[in-house]
Order: C-alpha cells, then sequence, then structure tokens
C-alpha cells in the first residue's frame, strides 16, 4: 500500500485547486497510481512538472528507442520496479533487444550493441556510479547525441531519477498488468 492517500479536490487548500482540476482532468478528478499519485499533493509542482515530463517523453526528436533505452537505464540504477515495468516493454517496442534489456534487469555482461546504445549506458551508468561523467565517456556521447539532445538526455535522467525516487519512497504499488520480470534488488 502507498505511503500517501490518493488526493481529492476537498483535501487541497483552495488556492491550489484550479491546478489540481488542471492536472486530474485526464484522469478523471483523482489520481490513483505512479508518480503523478504523489506528486498531485504539490498541485502547482506537478502541474509544472508534467510540462517537462510533456516535452521529454512525447516532443523532443532523439530516437524513442534511446529515450527508453536511458529511461531502463535510470530505472535500473535507482531499482525502480515501477519505472521498469512501465517502460521495459515500450523499449521492446522500440527496438531495444531483449538481449540488452535482461542484461540490464539482471545486471550481467551486457551484449553488442549499436554505438548509441553504447554510449547512453555507459553514460547514465557512470553518472550514477560515480556521480560524475569522464571526458572520454562525455565525448562520445556528445559525438553521437550533438549538444541539444545529450542535454535532453541528460535531463530525461535526471527526471526519471527524480520519477523513481517518488515512487520508491512512496511505495508505488505495480499495475495489474506487470508484464516484464522483476528487478533483481
Amino acid at each position: 500500500m502507498a505511503r500517501l492517500p490518493v488526493v481529492s479536490i476537498d483535501m487541497v487548500p483552495e488556492e491550489f485547486r484550479e491546478a489540481f482540476a488542471e492536472v486530474t482532468a485526464p484522469a478523471g478528478g483523482s489520481i490513483t497510481g505512479g508518480p503523478g499519485s504523489f506528486t498531485i499533493n504539490s498541485p502547482e509542482m506537478a502541474r509544472r512538472r508534467n510540462h517537462l515530463t510533456s516535452y521529454l517523453r512525447y516532443e523532443t526528436k532523439f530516437p524513442k528507442r534511446i529515450l527508453e533505452l536511458a529511461i531502463l537505464t535510470t530505472a535500473r540504477a535507482m531499482d525502480c520496479q515501477y519505472v521498469w515495468n512501465a517502460h521495459a516493454p515500450a523499449a521492446r517496442k522500440e527496438g531495444v533487444a531483449d538481449a540488452l534489456i535482461d542484461a540490464l534487469r539482471d545486471r550481467s555482461p551486457l551484449p553488442d550493441m549499436a554505438p548509441d546504445e553504447q554510449a547512453i549506458i555507459a553514460y547514465g551508468n557512470e553518472f550514477f556510479k560515480d556521480h560524475k561523467v569522464s571526458k572520454a565517456t562525455f565525448d562520445k556521447a556528445l559525438k553521437e547525441f550533438g549538444a541539444q539532445h545529450l542535454v535532453e538526455l541528460t535531463t530525461l535522467m535526471g527526471h526519471y531519477a527524480q520519477t523513481a525516487f517518488y515512487l520508491n519512497v512512496f511505495e508505488a504499488e505495480l499495475p495489474d498488468n506487470v508484464t516484464e520480470k522483476l528487478l533483481p534488488v
């Protein structure tokens, strides 16, 4: 059971009800699962956060295969079951090889992969392990993605680290329709 209750409009101070209504409208007035069920406790922050989420997920122009692989790299680094199970199927659909996804999940040796896949995994893993990225790893990622996309990928990974923080701290429950093996943690 999640650590915070589902928020209804009567629980929200008057000055935040407009933001609450805007954020919850697509879900029919309340959000019962996922990171939104926690961020809605701060409706204005949730509204502002949703704009960045929308841009990073649906509007950026880097390949969706790399987007999903960056999210999986982050989910694995953060041991976030919820994000992993939400995005592993999408990564498979976007063309990330099953062997690569399974190796990331199990923290086993990675198979051969495309240079862009190598670059984003090395970049993310190095940052999450060392809290910085070496010049060699940075230069490879910059060459592979260019400055704009590397900035956006970095923001995406940071955003999903934040999302994992919400989901792990507030103990989000996995949906009933989980199709992926759980992360060994």
